[in-house]
């Protein structure tokens, strides 16, 4: 699945545990041809018969099929974490990736596993996270344009014409961008459960308001993840070693498969902690002196501050030092 094509495997297990691939199409991924697709999967299904739909969560493009499907009363529909769908290919020996092989994996699994049933994201926590998503917009673009400005001023004989709009283009993003903010603390104030949660996890130095709101709705309040690993993992955080006797003795490094929004919104933070907490200072400093590497330190420290804030949000308590000692 991606932004413009859906790939759609329709399979059946019968009484003997086998399965059999009814048919295979490609859909366009809008709500147009998601009504077509009802329509191709009600003439092969039995009406007595529950249909499972089997997604990956990839990036934002399978929530508009998950959404039209979850209305439909006869659908249950499960997204997956990636780390999930890989890890199930693995065990199938599988090495050949193409989106009708995805499909068909994705199939199987669903009808082989015992699956938890997607539950959609809140009103609430779905506006929050398009609120959150459009500040780190609005502040990579603010960066680009204060970049030019700089290069402007540093130039050979600078229009001041230039100057003046560039300097009017980032008084009006650092005003969109403080009433993005005004309007996160506004809707969470509204919630006084989320409030109390999120007021717990900014307990912690280095964690602020606004980072925590984005880091949470870019989660869904964790509902889609047990455990801390899948957590890495979507986020992108997870470890890659490539050692292959001895012609391929690679450095590890994280794999960056994830959720970048989240990485973004932590970069920030965890140089905030390495200054402020004396626990994530002595880490970054080992990791520096060890690696030499500042950039990985701070990976680290991001690392540690996103399973933080599931620790304390989840169990919905406020940060006490040595108690939360993430690792």
């Amino acid at each position: 699945m991606d932004s413009k094509k859906i790939k759609v495997s329709f399979q059946v297990l019968h009484e003997d545990l086998s399965i059999k691939i009814m048919g295979t199409r490609s859909w366009d991924n809008s709500v147009k041809a998601f009504g077509a697709m009802n329509e191709w999967i009600e003439k092969k299904r039995k009406e007595e018969v529950d249909v499972h739909l089997t997604m990956e969560a990839t990036g934002i493009y399978y929530e508009n099929l998950a959404y039209f499907f979850e209305e439909q009363s006869s659908f249950i529909v499960h997204v997956l974490l990636p780390n999930m769908s890989n890890a199930f290919r693995q065990s199938l020996n599988e090495k050949s990736k193409t989106d009708k092989i995805d499909a068909r994996l994705l199939g199987k699994m669903g009808l082989e596993r015992q699956l938890r049933k997607w539950e959609p994201m809140s009103d609430q926590m779905r506006q929050l996270k398009k609120l959150n998503r459009e500040r780190l917009r609005l502040l990579k673009e603010k960066t680009m344009v204060s970049n030019q400005l700089h290069a402007e001023q540093a130039s050979y004989d600078p229009l001041t014409t230039s100057i003046k709009r560039f300097e009017k283009r980032i008084e009006f993003l650092v005003k969109q961008i403080k009433q993005i903010e005004k309007n996160l603390r506004s809707k969470v104030n509204q919630d006084q459960e989320l409030k109390e949660r999120i007021d717990h996890v900014c307990t912690a130095k280095g964690l602020g308001f606004i980072t925590v709101v984005g880091i949470v709705s870019e989660l869904n309040g964790f509902a889609l993840f047990t455990n801390r690993n899948q957590i890495v993992s979507y986020a992108g955080y997870d470890v890659i070693k490539k050692e292959s006797g001895t012609s391929v003795n690679a450095p590890t490094k994280i794999s960056k498969k994830g959720n970048s929004y989240i990485r973004q919104m932590l970069y920030m933070s965890a140089m905030s902690a390495a200054r402020t907490d004396d626990h994530h200072k002595d880490y970054y400093q080992r990791i520096v002196c060890k690696s030499g590497i500042k950039l990985k330190a701070n990976v680290a420290i991001q690392r540690k501050l996103l399973l933080l804030i599931y620790a304390l949000f989840t169990n919905n308590v406020p940060y006490v030092f040595p108690l939360f000692l993430i690792n």
